[in-house]
């Protein structure tokens, strides 16, 4: 694999200059909102002046479809380091851990995706935000055709992503709740959680007896 160019001393000031604009954006979105953000803003928070932002940002929305896409670039970034050698199953369980790894690392980046779902955003970057639900619903898909999980169930291979999705949210939603009060009543253990839900969706044979996990009934 060839190396890549180095870049210019130039080019280095300007990828540097754009992080810390985005860094700024970051925080002004969370702080008033995507409707609120101006660029004047931006360029007072970053130390910049209006006219110089214009340089690297053509307009606000511009700005802020840079910043959504990058953070859905970073969460890609995650869950491509699953193998994709591993089986559907597995594979399904790696990813949900691996979003809440991305999660737990870029809680700022989460939250702009997050925000991000209400915004009438380009194509391209809707696109790049749906990569990780497309990503985990193949995966259902595939472990179907393979015969991994249940085909002839009450759950489409959609609604099997759907419902990890959903629980792997609700995680990392609550993930850093003090728990310890309540450890008798509640145990938090994402992987074993993750496992009894992928567990469930599989036909008997194919269960882990590790887990003992129920399987839904057909």
């Amino acid at each position: 694999m060839p190396d890549k160019p180095r870049l210019s001393r130039r080019d280095r000031r300007r990828q540097q200059t754009r992080a810390e604009i985005l860094a700024a954006a970051r925080e002004l979105l969370l702080e008033v909102g995507p409707e609120e953000l101006s660029l004047r803003q931006v360029a007072r928070r970053a130390d910049f002046s209006p006219a110089a932002l214009y340089n690297y940002f053509a307009s606000r929305d511009e700005l802020v479809a840079s910043l959504f896409g990058e953070a859905f670039e970073r969460l890609d970034a995650y869950l491509r380091r699953v193998p994709a050698s591993l089986s559907p199953d597995k594979r399904v369980v790696e990813l949900a851990l691996a979003y809440m790894d991305f999660a737990r690392d870029n809680p700022m980046d989460l939250r702009c995706m997050l925000l991000s779902t209400s915004l009438d955003l380009p194509v391209s970057e809707k696109a790049l935000g749906m990569g990780a639900a497309q990503l985990i619903g193949a995966t259902f898909r595939e472990g179907m055709d393979e015969g991994l999980f249940i085909t002839d169930g009450p759950l489409s291979a959609a609604e099997m992503a759907y419902g990890l999705w959903a629980l792997v949210q609700g995680m990392v939603s609550i993930v850093n709740i003090d728990l310890s009060e309540v450890s008798e009543e509640i145990s938090a253990d994402p992987r074993r959680v993750i496992e009894a839900f992928v567990g469930m969706l599989m036909p008997v044979p194919h269960a882990s007896a590790e887990s003992g996990a129920p399987v839904l009934s057909r």
